[in-house]
């Protein structure tokens, strides 16, 4: 599900509001798990960009243009509880179209903002990059990216023990 229609996002961000507010009232431990995402996310930043800038401007098949670019559910809960604002809708992309928030010199969206899928990717030329240049040793990108995935998987079980205390959800 990916929320695509107008309605559908209202709906979405309206039902996953109130369940955050009205579960997570006293329960600080949910927020801390996002606040740390969102810490973790930011953290990777500069590399992150220094990759894109590197690769992206010549890249003949560039991954914003032709990739589905898509927030899914463990990001809405995220943006939920980091409290920064929340995307007027779902991304509008699609094969050839290109992501509605590529700009000229890249993303406009502040990185914790954007779907997670847009930090975690590293694409074949990245991955290189990464590799002969000893990022990886230095800074731990493909393990520290793997670590707020992790995270991301307990904001959602956290989330879902919280309005559903009852039943054994775990993704």
């Amino acid at each position: 599900m990916f929320w695509d229609s107008p309605a559908e996002w209202r709906e979405a961000q309206v039902g996953l509001g109130v369940s955050l507010h009205f579960y997570s009232l006293g329960n600080g431990k949910i927020t801390r798990i996002a606040e740390d995402i969102a810490e973790k996310t930011q953290s990777l930043d500069p590399e992150l960009e220094r990759l894109c800038i590197r690769t992206c401007s010549g890249c003949e098949d560039p991954c914003c243009v032709l990739a589905t670019v898509r927030y899914d559910f463990r990001d809405l809960i995220f943006l939920h509880l980091i409290q920064k604002g929340l995307p007027i809708g779902q991304l509008a992309s699609g094969s050839g179209r290109g992501c509605s928030c590529l700009g000229e010199n890249g993303c406009v969206l502040d990185r914790i903002m954007r779907p997670f899928m847009c930090t975690w990717y590293l694409c074949p030329s990245q991955m290189e990059l990464v590799r002969s240049e000893k990022m990886w040793q230095k800074y731990h990108l493909p393990e520290r990216l793997r670590e707020i995935q992790n995270d991301r998987k307990n904001l959602e079980n956290a989330f879902l023990k919280l309005v559903a205390p009852n039943n054994t959800f775990s993704r």
